[in-house]
């Protein structure tokens, strides 16, 4: 499967987990993923992907997969995520970020699959929201 295969794939599933009753990211009409963002070659080693609706995302690629840790960028140049990827999947503490740099939500992933307490806040920094997620990734205590 060629890195850009993987990348649309990456980025679609990322796009379809938003849209999910049970996924981490609140239904808001501000897209997060860009499947239309492709990683310039080579596949290893430190990538810019610059997304069509503006803004970037900056991490390290091995074998065409990310890892480490990812930040993106509001097109406004203000933080928009930092997740960190194991072996190409979403491990470990996340925390997105509103354009106005206050945080969005926090939380963490495991193996790709939303993990133990996230918080959500809205644009002004008051918590509008907490949900608990099982080892499954799904939710056990919050909105559902």
């Amino acid at each position: 499967m060629s890195m850009l295969q993987r990348t649309i794939i990456l980025l679609s599933a990322t796009a379809l987990f938003a849209c999910n009753d049970n996924a981490p990211v609140e239904k808001t009409t501000t897209t997060i993923a860009d499947t239309t963002a492709v990683a310039p070659r080579p596949a290893n080693g430190p990538q810019v992907i610059h997304l069509k609706q503006g803004g970037r995302m900056e991490g390290n690629m091995r074998n065409g997969e990310r890892v480490g840790s990812w930040i993106s960028y509001h097109p406004n140049g203000v933080i928009w995520s930092r997740s960190i990827y194991v072996n190409g999947v979403e491990h470990g503490p996340t925390e997105v970020f509103h354009d106005n740099g206050r945080t969005y939500y926090l939380g963490a992933y495991e193996h790709g699959k939303p993990s133990g307490e996230w918080i959500f806040y809205d644009a002004n920094g008051v918590e509008t929201k907490r949900v608990k997620y099982d080892a499954e990734g799904n939710v056990i205590q919050g909105d559902r």
